[in-house]
């Protein structure tokens, strides 16, 4: 299978299907057949990010994909924030956990998506510190003693 070379709002919106998964098909997501059926919005939020208005427009394709599985897991994470534990006859439903997943997803993806940021957002710098109550800073053999 080739990798894709072009999207269209469906294509794009499938590939935030696939990249969700269980946890799309679980969250009744659907893809239309002509639309991008429940991703229509992320998919416009994934335009907008990118800085175009149309799909032709947005012609990096790692760029495109990085920014639209932010948004797909932003939305999972959106509609699953309402998931809680409870206790029913014993039972013990910990449907959280799939939220906190999604989390982790989305950290991810954000974390992938770096890379196109051109706002400046963010930055990575290295910094020496010397804390001064440092229980190491010393060895006690390099200690003299009077």
């Amino acid at each position: 299978m080739a990798a894709p070379s072009v999207y269209t709002e469906k294509t794009l919106a499938e590939f935030m299907a696939a990249e969700l998964g269980k946890i799309g098909t679980g969250l009744s997501y659907t893809v239309g057949v002509a639309d991008a059926g429940s991703y229509a919005e992320a998919v416009n939020e994934t335009l907008l990010r990118y800085g175009v208005t149309s799909i032709s427009a947005a012609t990096e394709i790692l760029k495109l994909r990085a920014l639209a599985r932010v948004q797909a897991w932003r939305k999972a994470c959106n509609d699953l924030a309402s998931n809680f534990n409870f206790s029913s006859d014993g039972s013990k439903f910990e449907r959280q956990a799939v939220y906190r997943q999604a989390l982790v997803n989305l950290d991810s993806a954000l974390v992938l998506a770096a890379e196109w940021d051109t706002s400046g957002a963010y930055e990575i710098s290295v910094t020496r510190i010397n804390p001064v109550n440092d229980p190491y800073r010393y060895r006690p053999e390099e200690m003299t003693t009077l």
